[in-house]
């Protein structure tokens, strides 16, 4: 399977796949390693590619982290107005 197969979207100019997806593609190919040594290869090598950049997340980080921000600062978020 080529790395480009099942592409789910694009950000910050790369094409996307799912991490479990490409996961289990690794473990079938290399069944003689451990899942958490693909996985934690896989860490290195996106580490490696993209210099540690968050190009894509979860759309519920937002709603987490606006909640977690609120919680650690005792307020709530300030009103902001389009420039």
């Amino acid at each position: 399977m080529d790395s480009t197969d099942g592409v789910i979207g694009i950000a910050g100019g790369r094409e996307l796949i799912d991490f479990e997806q490409l996961l289990e593609r690794m473990v079938a190919r290399f069944p003689l390693l451990s899942r958490a040594e693909i996985h934690a290869a896989a860490i290195i090598e996106h580490d490696a590619i993209t210099g540690g950049a968050l190009y894509a997340v979860p759309a519920e980080l937002e709603e987490g982290l606006i909640e977690a921000l609120e919680s650690s600062s005792g307020a709530a978020e300030e009103p902001t107005t389009a420039a």
